[in-house]
């Protein structure tokens, strides 16, 4: 069976939390009947029972099955709470000589409030509360209720005072949420903009020098435990000084990023490619042999003398390549340095080319 996403698990983990609140004010109920402080039959109480478990198994199965997210806010806080103290204040009816103490259970229900609601949200159940204290009063009245309208106006004050006290305490407590949630995210986007910067180039948005020898080192596992193999190429511009001298270093760090971009959308999803420093880069092919590496170099070259350079009129490069396989259970550190001695030598014999070892 596959669970709810996280963030339902957690409305379902918040909705249990009530549920179990409900069931102990329950219990509560039943103590009070078998003490003879509740004026409501047996058959009243099984009534009122499974009202309260009822209730709770729907709010429950509501989020399992996701049909809350039809609703404007998914965690259902502000019905289950209206719920909740509505249950609180009918339970309340029945009880002789302890209503005043059996409605600090609001309170309870009031401070589940902190999880998700806002100053609105707050108001909106202050408000509910009040009139079902006034129904409540009205009620009793009409029963014929001994009421003695001093103390029952002080106990409704000393009432709203902890109502309006624990209410702005949950306010407190639900701004302090959304701050910690803010910084959290702000926190998790800084992490994940450090660790974009520990892996990349500066200049061309590349993987830098560090990350590719951590690809180098994935890509001999997976090919040691047959997977695939896979082929470095050392890829050197001929003669580039002559662009520094010309354009000056800011052109030629304009001209390397054309240069990152062009080997972006030619070089397939499944390799990667990284600059090594200056004008030399690392490009590591997954899934192929020489003879593919080989045709994908081809594809650069052809794009690289066919490139059209913004800002730099008919300028026109080439590239030495070095190429080399990698050969099972060797340190990928050897398969680099045939690569490089394979660049070494297509830059000997006049640039512009390519070599394998």
């Amino acid at each position: 069976m596959t669970l709810p996403p996280r963030d339902q698990l957690l409305r379902l983990r918040r909705t249990l939390l009530a549920y179990t609140a409900s069931i102990l004010h329950l219990l509560l109920c039943w103590l009070l009947f078998g003490a003879g402080f509740m004026s409501l039959s047996l058959g009243g109480m099984l009534v009122l029972s499974f009202v309260v478990l009822a209730s709770g198994v729907l709010f429950l199965l509501s989020i399992w099955l996701n049909l809350n997210l039809r609703f404007h806010d998914p965690s259902l806080t502000l019905v289950q709470m209206c719920w909740a103290i509505a249950v609180v204040f009918i339970s309340a009816y029945f009880v002789e000589n302890l209503r005043a103490l059996f409605l600090m259970m609001v309170l309870v229900v009031m401070m589940f409030g902190a999880f998700r609601l806002r100053l609105g949200g707050f108001v909106r159940v202050g408000l509910f509360t009040l009139l079902c204290y006034a129904v409540l009063m009205a009620a009793l009245w009409w029963r014929g209720a001994a009421i003695e309208p001093r103390v029952e106006l002080i106990q409704a004050l000393e009432f709203f005072v902890l109502v309006l006290g624990v209410s702005l305490l949950g306010l407190e407590m639900s701004s302090l949420r959304n701050v910690l949630q803010q910084r959290n995210h702000d926190l998790h986007q800084a992490l994940e903009r450090i660790q974009q910067l520990a892996i990349t180039d500066e200049l061309t948005g590349l993987y830098n020098r560090r990350f590719a020898n951590e690809l180098m080192s994935q890509q001999k596992a997976l090919a040691d435990r047959g997977q695939y193999g896979f082929v470095v190429c050392l890829i050197d511009l001929d003669y580039f000084k002559t662009v520094n001298d010309r354009f000056g270093h800011a052109g030629g760090d304009a001209v390397l990023r054309q240069l990152a971009e062009l080997f972006r959308h030619t070089v397939r999803d499944v390799d990667f490619i990284a600059r090594l420093g200056g004008e030399e880069f690392l490009l590591l092919l997954s899934r192929t042999d020489t003879a593919g590496a080989e045709h994908l170099v081809g594809r650069l070259q052809e794009a690289l003398r066919d490139k059209l350079w913004e800002g730099f009129g008919a300028l026109r490069l080439t590239f030495s390549v070095g190429l080399s396989a990698y050969r099972g259970d060797e340190p990928w550190e050897d398969t680099l340095q045939r690569a490089d001695a394979a660049l070494y030598q297509a830059k000997e014999e006049g640039r512009d080319r390519l070599k394998s070892l």
